[in-house]
């Protein structure tokens, strides 16, 4: 089978990649190893209740903001429902030592009030943080449709988010409210380019969404907006080498060990290290292959599906970010549970129909790549494998119901997952959240690659989540159909 286009992988880069490429005359598949397009993203079942896993919220999602042009250009907009945060405070901060908490809202100038209301004497730290990560934001291509791709992307120079912070403020508690984003993008702030956490934060600086459905719902519009655009989809297809001419440049793919689909351009979203064990030694040069395969990828987790005995209404438009102090130490997240932070959000069903509620509870864990962590996690039939992740599950309950008073006795496991278990399932070779960590001099590849016709997207490229990985799919296709025809179409969106 010849294609103009394949697109190796099936999430939300890889989807949004293949409509872009179809939306311009190209005859596009896409080829993804689960059996299921967006398998991170569309959640699963357990005890009569709907579990969201990859995608809970997104920011830039308010009507002319980008994510929302992006996914009127994609055709998603008439088959999603925005589901909005609170505006007054989508993410609920809570430390434990002191004892604090902030509301956090979306809205520049909501933000800036909040936070000088709070924290009076830090007002010029306030305004200087405020305003560099909206010009950060603001100046990154494709999220500013003014800005030209030449000006260049985000870079890992500069300051780490905690140098900069130190740089503006001593105040530690305010320190630590400016950076709880973090653990939305996996890097620790003495690791995290400033840049990279401007990019983040800044999106939900503007708004904050969920949508009608949760993950499902989007990946189900990917998956119609596919089928009507006419994507080819090969479901259950792993890519095990991508197929190089003389001149190095990609004549196709092969699936399995023998079926060979032909293209004349590719985009491959799947992590960098994966792809570089299928393409040819000589494909790259020895020290790029070095410099790929040494990568560091974001934190792992331990994640707790939680069941309730009753409506958690505390969670209904608001996350729950709880810190066990307020100092932004550099952590390995190797110790006791309850010296980690925690991300909580609800899991409930939108149509109305489950008289259940429960929530989601992650913890960052170290991922699999060194060995000695490994061994807590290695025998995945093992009853000491399970007797150990329902054991941490239990624990991670107790703090949070220890922590929030109002969810004592109210919770119990439906369901947990380890580091081996998004190993699996999101096909990232350590079991991180976010693919390869986007660090302070780590130098990530971009969407332009050596290999003539092939270019790259994912959250691997420029930043995690829907937001992060849509972004790729643009910059990828950008790269092959001309960013400028690229933009003038978006700006027509608006």
């Amino acid at each position: 089978m010849k294609y103009d286009c394949l697109v190796i992988g099936g999430g939300i880069s890889g989807m949004t990649s293949a409509i872009i490429m179809a939306k311009k005359g190209y005859h596009t598949a896409i080829l993804e190893k689960s059996h299921s397009l967006g398998p991170t993203i569309r959640g699963f079942e357990r005890q009569g209740l709907f579990f969201d896993t990859g995608f809970h919220y997104t920011g830039g999602f308010n009507n002319g903001e980008p994510l929302d042009v992006f996914f009127r250009y994609l055709g998603l907009s008439d088959k999603l429902e925005k589901r909005p945060l609170d505006e007054e405070g989508f993410d609920s901060f809570r430390c434990l030592q002191p004892a604090f908490e902030f509301l956090f809202p979306y809205g520049y100038d909501r933000i800036r009030e909040k936070l000088a209301q709070v924290f009076k004497k830090d007002l010029a730290a306030i305004d200087i943080y405020l305003k560099t990560v909206r010009k950060i934001y603001n100046s990154q291509p494709y999220i500013n449709l003014d800005i030209r791709m030449d000006s260049g992307l985000g870079s890992v120079h500069g300051a780490s988010l905690k140098t900069f912070l130190d740089d503006i403020t001593g105040n530690e508690m305010l320190k630590c409210v400016l950076s709880m984003h973090y653990l939305l993008y996996g890097v620790l702030p003495d690791e995290a380019p400033f840049a990279l956490h401007a990019l983040v934060a800044g999106s939900y600086y503007e708004s904050a969404n969920s949508v009608k459905g949760g993950g499902l719902a989007l990946a189900n519009a990917f998956q119609t907006r596919l089928q009507e655009i006419g994507v080819d989809t090969y479901c259950g297809s792993e890519v095990t080498e991508i197929c190089l001419l003389n001149d190095n440049s990609v004549s196709g793919v092969r699936c399995g060990e023998d079926e060979i689909l032909y293209c004349q351009k590719c985009v491959s979203t799947i992590h960098p290290q994966a792809l570089i064990k299928i393409l040819p030694d000589s494909a790259f040069r020895p020290f790029y292959r070095k410099r790929v395969q040494t990568l560091e990828d974001t934190f792992s987790a331990l994640i707790v599906y939680a069941k309730s005995s009753q409506l958690l209404d505390t969670l209904d438009r608001t996350n729950f970010f709880l810190f066990p102090e307020m100092a932004l130490r550099n952590t390995e997240m190797s110790g006791p549970i309850e010296e980690n932070p925690m991300f909580i959000a609800r899991a409930r069903a939108d149509d109305g129909k489950m008289q259940q509620d429960g929530c989601i509870i992650i913890c960052p864990t170290p991922h699999l790549r060194s060995e000695s962590r490994t061994t807590l996690f290695e025998e995945t039939n093992s009853l000491d494998y399970d007797s150990l992740k329902n054991h941490l599950g239990r624990a991670i309950i107790a703090h949070v119901e220890n922590s929030y008073p109002e969810l004592e006795g109210k919770l119990t496991i439906a369901d947990c997952a380890t580091p081996l278990t998004l190993q699996k399932i999101t096909n990232s070779p350590f079991g991180s959240l976010y693919g390869v960590k986007h660090k302070i001099d780590q130098y990530n590849p971009l969407p332009l690659t050596k290999i003539k016709n092939l270019v790259l997207a994912g959250q691997s490229i420029i930043a995690p989540g829907v937001f992060g990985a849509t972004t790729s799919g643009f910059l990828a296709c950008g790269s092959i159909l001309g960013h400028d025809t690229i933009i003038k179409e978006l700006r027509q969106c608006l």
